[in-house]
Order: structure tokens, then C-alpha cells, then sequence
């Protein structure tokens, strides 16, 4: 993948640091490389209740509802130039059909939604930057009807995201230090929760998504199946 730069930011925090610089290989982060012209996959369930998803181009699998158990590992998907990926997810007798449309060397998170009792798919781009000396932290706003999140050091309120739409991401490189951490959406907080065990290299998400009604937040270690052509 072509090196990028990141946006350089003013520094909010000594804890949380932005590192502007050219992406390094992504064989660094996910093992070995794909063919040209492949895409990273994962899928997040956002509903109250276990989902299956069902791709036409990949294995079909099963999200919890507990925490990590939402989210999937990212799988590759080979040849994705051009066509579309037909996609079913299914939850309690409903169900609801997507095709996607993803670009080669992009990493893409598709959140599994449910509104007013009826199923659908939010197809997410996910950024591609990393340094390998810090540890890569992505916010995601998983909750249909919160129009800006934010993420925050927890009590002090320093900013580390803001503005977050909903069914949208924003990453940053980070040092990986031990922190609490507060997702807001407009005046109302999930659950404090606390970055740890980070480490220099490794990839983490913290979500917040709202199954129920009620906000909740949690974090994930980013991972991929082993390639097998």
C-alpha cells in the first residue's frame, strides 16, 4: 500500500500522541500480504441480540452480544475491484440482504443495525495509517441516532476523538500507556472503561453502540485470519 501521511494535529494530551509519518507495511500489523487487488473484512454486530452474517464471499459466522464477541476478526477478500460482495445477516427470524462495494488494500468494518425492529448494514472505511513505535487507536460511533460522538480521558474530559458521526471512525496513533476513557454523545456518557495492556504496534477499537437503548462502550484488540490462498 502507498505510504500516507497522517494529518498532524495539535498534541491534546502527553498521554495521547499523534505521530505524522509514512504508514509502514501493513505486513507489520497483519502478517503476510494478500494478493493485489485483495480488501480486509470485519463485521460488528450493534443489535441487542446474537446476529448471523452470511457472506457470499467469505465463511458465514455468528456475533454475541457480550462485548469483544460482537466484533470479527477481519478476513480477506480477494479480487474486489469492480464487483460487488452480496451479504445476508439474519437475527431472530428477520433478516437483510447488502452488496458491498469495497476497494482493493482498503480495511473495511460493516456494522450489523437495527431500527424501528428492522435490519441493515453500515459499510465503514477504516484508515490504513500506522507506526509501529506506538499503538493505533480507532473510535467508532456505532449508534444509529447519535449524530457526534466523542471519546475523552476519563475524569479530566481531555479530548482524544470528537465529533464522531454516526456510522463513522476516526484513528490516531497513540503512546500505549494505561488510561480511562469516556464515550459521550451529546451530554450522555457509556460506561468509563480502561485502555490497558496496549501495546507498541498492536491495533485496538473502542466502540460505542447503544443495543437496547442503553449506551454502552468497549474495547477490541484488531486482528486477521490468516491469509490461506
Amino acid at each position: 500500500m502507498r505510504p500516507s501521511l497522517q494529518r498532524a494535529l495539535p498534541a491534546l494530551s502527553p498521554l495521547f500522541v499523534l505521530v505524522a509519518g509514512p504508514a509502514l507495511g501493513q505486513e507489520a500489523l497483519y502478517g503476510a500480504q494478500p494478493p493485489p487487488g485483495s480488501a480486509f473484512v470485519r463485521f460488528v454486530n450493534t443489535t441487542g441480540a446474537p446476529v448471523e452474517v452470511r457472506p457470499a464471499f467469505l465463511a458465514s459466522s455468528s456475533l454475541g452480544v457480550a462485548g469483544p464477541s460482537r466484533v470479527s476478526a477481519y478476513a480477506v477478500v480477494e479480487k474486489v475491484a469492480g464487483r460487488t460482495l452480496p451479504l445476508e445477516v439474519r437475527e431472530s427470524g428477520q433478516s437483510a440482504t447488502a452488496a458491498l462495494a469495497v476497494a482493493p488494500d482498503s480495511f473495511n468494518t460493516v456494522l450489523v443495525e437495527e431500527s424501528a425492529g428492522k435490519l441493515s448494514t453500515v459499510l465503514v472505511k477504516d484508515g490504513a495509517e500506522f507506526n509501529q513505535a506506538r499503538a493505533r487507536l480507532s473510535f467508532y460511533n456505532a449508534t444509529p441516532g447519535c449524530a457526534a460522538a466523542a471519546l475523552a480521558l476519563a475524569p479530566a474530559g481531555t479530548a482524544v476523538f470528537a465529533d464522531v458521526a454516526a456510522g463513522a471512525v476516526k484513528t490516531r496513533s497513540v503512546n500505549p500507556v494505561k488510561a480511562m476513557v469516556r464515550a459521550t454523545c451529546t451530554g450522555s456518557a457509556a460506561e468509563d472503561v480502561m485502555l490497558d495492556n496496549m501495546e507498541a504496534g498492536g491495533s485496538y477499537s473502542v466502540w460505542l453502540m447503544a443495543p437496547g437503548g442503553k449506551a454502552t462502550t468497549f474495547i477490541t484488540r484488531d486482528t486477521t485470519l490468516p491469509y490461506k490462498p
